[in-house]
């Protein structure tokens, strides 16, 4: 049964990928309507312009792009029609996005859809032959974050680079209320049971599950894996944009960023 738009975050037990891959089955449609119907304004005015710009420096001629968790694949696409010279492959375990994802965008010779996790993907194809990974709203949605970014790893080239957005783990509680439950510590990571909705979009139909995890385990994960965090940004609406939220933004509630190999020749701008 469809939980009520009352349905309240709750602390839950680990996930494993079958059952991650599941709750996105679920949602995909729902998911993919959102975004097409523009009640989505973060994906649309808050990730994808900070994505972009850490990722311009990579999206040269030629490049090979992976878009990690890519979903019903409409960045991913949009993607592949705006640089026609890249190859870009869209990853997804959950079976119901790749195949709305098939169906519904552009067949581009450029452009794949792939059932699986970056972890089987990065087990397939020969190492360091990725120049750019992009893992929107990914990282929370994992069972064992360093078995991904230890895949990243291995795909990336030594001057590529893996460009990120995840919630803010310091504001994310607080956007959603759930910074004062008793079962709430930032220090701890755990896993949280949430309705899946947007802010124009308020009416969970469903839930998903996401990982809090304290900001310095995502930083000792990154060099735990062999990465260097080059660069962080915290994104806000402009003026324009913020009037369209039903909730003013008291804080930044994403953080996007950019790591590197540690054996990248330079930084980027």
């Amino acid at each position: 049964m469809a939980p009520s738009r009352r349905t309240r975050p709750r602390r839950v037990g680990a996930r494993d990928d079958a059952q991650l891959a599941a709750e996105w089955d679920r949602v995909a449609a729902d998911r993919d309507r959102l975004i097409a119907e523009g009640r989505d304004l973060s994906y649309r005015y808050i990730l994808l312009p900070a994505l972009l710009e850490l990722s311009s420096p990579f999206l040269r001629p030629g490049a090979h792009i992976v878009d990690a968790g890519c979903g019903t694949g409409k960045f991913a696409a949009e993607l592949a029609a705006e640089y026609p010279d890249n190859e870009i492959i869209g990853l997804d375990p959950s079976g119901t996005s790749v195949e709305i994802a098939r169906t519904k965008r552009p067949q581009l010779a450029n452009l794949a859809f792939r059932q699986e996790t970056v972890e089987s993907f990065a087990a397939d194809v020969p190492p360091r032959s990725t120049d750019l990974i992009i893992a929107n709203m990914l990282f929370q949605n994992v069972s064992s974050l360093s078995r991904v970014l230890e895949a990243c790893v291995r795909l990336l080239a030594s001057d590529g680079a893996l460009v990120f957005a995840v919630p803010h783990p310091c504001f994310w509680p607080r956007y959603w209320k759930y910074e004062k439950a008793p079962w709430f510590r930032y220090d701890q990571e755990f896993w949280i049971e949430a309705p899946f909705r947007t802010s124009l979009a308020p009416d969970a139909v469903t839930t998903t599950s996401h990982t809090h995890r304290p900001l310095e385990r995502y930083v000792d994960a990154f060099r735990a894996a062999g990465l260097n965090l080059e660069k962080l940004v915290e994104p806000y609406p402009d003026e324009g944009i913020e009037g369209e939220y039903p909730i003013a933004w008291e804080f930044p509630r994403f953080l996007v960023g950019r790591c590197r190999p540690t054996d990248a020749p330079s930084p980027r701008p």
